[in-house]
């Protein structure tokens, strides 16, 4: 009798987990197509509210604005020559190798960051308690 109804359990078990993971799989691809009818949703109103600010933006004032930005650009890439040609040589090269070893060991320096951070908030919440 007892194995009996450990068998019936375990089946009623197996069926639980079963439609559970049948019905999670289907709430993930129903809430997976709400997202994007969303996201398409929101691009194509942001699409419409840039063509009506660009539509309602007289010419004198787009003119400006990209003036201003080529201006912006171009102040900024002055600013970067100019740094570049007063960092002494040694300097730069450092800095080109310690780019290069940045951008080989991304991860570990991301999950380092992560975890300085982690432990600072840590302790600025355990400073302000006392």
């Amino acid at each position: 009798m007892a194995a009996i109804a450990a068998k019936t359990a375990k089946a009623a078990k197996a069926d639980i987990t079963t439609r559970t993971k049948e019905r999670t799989a289907v709430m993930k691809q129903e809430t997976a197509e709400k997202a994007s009818l969303i996201a398409d949703q929101i691009r194509e109103k942001a699409g419409q509210a840039a063509q009506l600010v660009r539509d309602r933006t007289p010419d004198p004032v787009l003119d400006k604005t990209a003036h201003a930005a080529a201006q912006v650009w171009d102040s900024a890439t002055r600013a970067g020559k100019y740094a570049a040609d007063k960092t002494p040589d040694p300097l730069l090269e450092q800095a080109g190798r310690a780019a290069t070893v940045a951008r080989v060991n991304r991860t570990p320096l991301l999950v380092a960051g992560a975890v300085v951070i982690a432990l600072v908030l840590v302790r600025r919440s355990r400073g302000r308690r006392r």
